[in-house]
């Protein structure tokens, strides 16, 4: 990948002047080299000519001897072929200066160009004639006689022919004359180019040495710079790598691969635990610490960065890395937690959308825990102002029949948990006794409307809830809920204290002088002892049950989003014995008729019904022997199937075993523990164990439960509750 790094001033002026002198120097070496040309072969034609010269003069020798050697009938054919060499010698000469000047450049336009021309043509007249001689050389010059030798036919034409060329070539306005002449002639303009030539070649190569000699000054100058700024580099490269190291945040480069540059902080090493980050890719090095989901948004993120048009600040809010939670190991072996805040910004290069990314990773643990422990106290604050709302509300005796319950619940729960029992299904009796006590505590804090208490012990039921399905279950498994219950011990002590407070300064009375007895008699109880509620319920707390009833009706009715309205009968008639068991038996029929019996406004409509539902509870003496609590409601009846399929579903009943159940043991399915028809939980239902508590209630009293319904009109329950004190423990039978 190309990559731009910005240029200083002094660096353009560097370039620059280093490009002048190249160019200058390059410029001069080729019109040195184009002028050494240009004088070689001026000196190479100057030779020639110079040669060429001489030789017109050479010919008229040669010719004399021929002409002597005819007179005198002696051998000429030396002579002959000399002639004959020096035509071609003369005719090679002329075409090499021609030669040399068109290599010179002189060739065309020059006075060097003219003056061999001007020798050209006169010679051509004397190599016409000598080529004639050429065609005489082998033939025979000399006949024997009786009077001695005489010259042949031929002998006399070429003497004939020798006289002419000596006679009309070589006078002073002859041919071979004035060849001669002009020769000479570009001779001399040669040596006038020559010179010239050379001259320019010596300026050249002068003006080039002292080019060379500025550019190795400028050489030397610059390396002094360089080392200067190498010195400095070197100094800054040095403050960098001990801020690198120094600094506290992990800081490192993101190129476009999105693999880490090999220049990173010390501290990147230490946050992210790991020996080399060098060349590594983000998602290589972050995932150990976050999940598949994370990684992709990150690189998503990261992508967006690269972007010209993206503003990094605004896109800043969905970086998903801004806190993570990393769990490492320490070197004792103990898991560890840390947060970590990774942030990234656009490092600017000569491209918009910069070069590489700026990672920044920051240890912000700390501050989250500091964060967390400032929520927390908030939380506490607005948990103890919301309390106090709540208590306000409530009347004092209300409060402390509630908290009293409470308390003996938590206590009855944790005796249920430190009971002995390891098999399977005696921890999940276990588990079955505590859900019901808690969903008891529940069921009456919803009704005074103690949303805190209420909150707290939902959230045990959750963790209840799990242990449900957890196979096997073990002892161990309920440490969890050991602590919630101490927790949920110190609220209700701390409830009982906010109210007490709240009381004096409001110039109510208190709570009894009984409650810190009887808390200490709690304390004292034994992990086994069966803990009797009626002990700490006021007599006076029936006639209240019906504002508990509506107040609760409103509650689940604005969760479930319909109207309820609730009529009671004869609750003042109930003993004080069986108060405690009748009110969680009250709260826990009206909260169900609610939740899973009246329907919703609208539908309500469609079949014809009034707009809001109607849920009546009675109590009468109902023979000598026995009381009758009845909880109706108007709304939508059960359905035998979807007890039936959801008990399948839950694995209460076999396949087999549902094929042959009457309708009466259908409905007695609804009582089994975690049995519900609701497909989620809420604070109201979802649980299975409201029919649970109210099952185990009425066997506690040793009395009957009844279910009658009628699909789409309505639910009715009957509880008969013997009027002897005697409690049995007998299962429910159903009607």
């Amino acid at each position: 990948m190309v990559r731009g790094f910005p240029i200083s001033r002094t660096q353009w002026l560097q370039m620059a002047a280093f490009a002048a002198f190249a160019v200058s120097l390059t410029l001069l070496m080729v019109m040195g080299v184009r002028q050494a040309g240009r004088l070689q072969s001026a000196a190479a034609a100057l030779q020639v000519a110079s040669e060429l010269s001489g030789r017109p003069e050479i010919i008229h020798s040669e010719l004399t001897l021929v002409e002597r050697g005819l007179e005198s009938h002696t051998y000429v054919g030396r002579s002959l072929k000399n002639l004959s060499a020096l035509r071609e010698a003369i005719d090679a000469g002329f075409q090499s200066v021609a030669t040399e000047l068109g290599a010179a450049g002189l060739d065309r336009g020059t006075a060097v160009a003219a003056a061999l021309e001007a020798a050209r043509l006169p010679w051509q007249s004397v190599d016409k004639q000598l080529m004639a001689l050429d065609r005489l050389h082998d033939a025979k010059l000399y006949a024997d006689t009786a009077s001695g030798s005489e010259l042949t036919a031929n002998g006399n034409r070429l003497k004939a022919q020798v006289e002419e060329l000596l006679t009309t070539q070589s006078g002073p306005s002859g041919s071979l004359t004035l060849a001669a002449r002009d020769l000479g002639q570009v001779g001399e303009q040669l040596r006038g180019t020559v010179a010239v030539t050379g001259q320019t070649l010596r300026v050249l190569l002068e003006a080039g040495t002292g080019i060379f000699g500025l550019l190795l000054a400028l050489i030397v100058y610059f390396a002094y710079r360089s080392r200067q700024s190498a010195g400095q580099a070197a100094s800054a490269q040095q403050q960098v790598s001990n801020i690198l190291e120094t600094v506290r945040e992990g800081l490192f480069l993101i190129g476009r691969d999105q693999r880490l540059g090999d220049t990173y902080s010390a501290s990147l090493s230490e946050l992210l635990r790991t020996d080399s980050a060098a060349g590594r890719t983000l998602e290589d090095l972050l995932c150990h610490l976050v999940d598949e989901k994370t990684l992709k948004a990150t690189s998503k993120f990261l992508s967006l960065l690269w972007k010209e048009k993206v503003h990094e600040d605004l896109i800043e809010s969905i970086n998903p890395l801004s806190q993570i939670e990393a769990s490492f190991t320490s070197p004792s072996g103990r898991p560890e937690i840390r947060y970590l805040s990774f942030s990234f910004r656009r490092v600017r290069g000569l491209q918009a959308s910069g070069d590489y990314l700026l990672g920044a990773v920051a240890d912000i643990t700390d501050r989250v825990l500091l964060a967390s422990e400032l929520e927390h106290a908030k939380g506490e604050n607005e948990s103890q102002t919301g309390l106090l709302f709540e208590l306000m509300r409530i009347k004092p005796a209300q409060l402390h029949a509630c908290l009293a319950n409470a308390n003996a619940a938590f206590r009855k729960s944790n005796a249920l948990l430190k009971a002995p029992g390891r098999e399977h299904q005696d921890l999940l009796q276990k588990l079955d006794g505590v859900f019901r006590e808690l969903h008891s505590v529940k069921g009456e804090a919803g009704a005074l409307g103690l949303g805190h208490l209420v909150n707290r012990v939902h959230a045990v039921e959750d963790v209840l809830t799990d242990l449900r399905v957890k196979q096997p279950l073990a002892g161990s498994d309920f440490l969890p809920v050991v602590i919630q219950l101490d927790e949920l011990i110190t609220q209700a002590a701390e409830i009982q204290v906010l109210s007490e407070r709240l009381a004096g300064s409001l110039g109510e009375r208190a709570a009894p002088p009984r409650q810190e007895q009887e808390a200490e008699d709690l304390v004292s109880l034994g992990d086994t002892d069966v803990i009797d509620r009626r002990a700490f319920q006021p007599a006076a707390a029936l006639p209240i049950l019906d504002g508990m009833l509506r107040s609760l009706a409103r509650e689940v009715a604005r969760t479930r989003g319909c109207s309820v309205q609730i009529l009671t009968q004869g609750l003042e008639l109930v003993p004080p014995e069986y108060a405690p068991a009748v009110k969680n038996i009250c709260v826990q029929m009206v909260r169900n008729a609610i939740m899973h019996g009246i329907e919703r406004p609208e539908h309500r409509l469609q079949y014809g019904k009034a707009e809001a539902g109607t849920v009546q509870v009675n109590f009468t003496a109902d023979s000598a022997d026995h009381y009758l609590l009845t909880v109706d409601d108007d709304g939508k009846g059960l359905s035998y199937e979807q007890i039936l399929d959801k008990a399948l579903r839950l694995g209460l009943v076999h396949p087999q075993e549902a094929a042959t159940l009457e309708r009466r043991q259908v409905c007695g399915l609804i009582f089994r523990p975690g049995f519900t028809t609701a497909e989620e939980v809420t604070e109201h239902a979802g649980r299975g164990v409201g029919l649970d508590v109210v099952s185990a209630l009425v066997r506690d009293i040793g009395g009957q439960i009844g279910v009658s319904t009628a699909a789409g009109k309505y639910t009715r329950f009957k509880i008969q509750l013997p009027k002897a004190a005697a409690q049995s423990h007998a299962a429910p039978s159903v009607a």
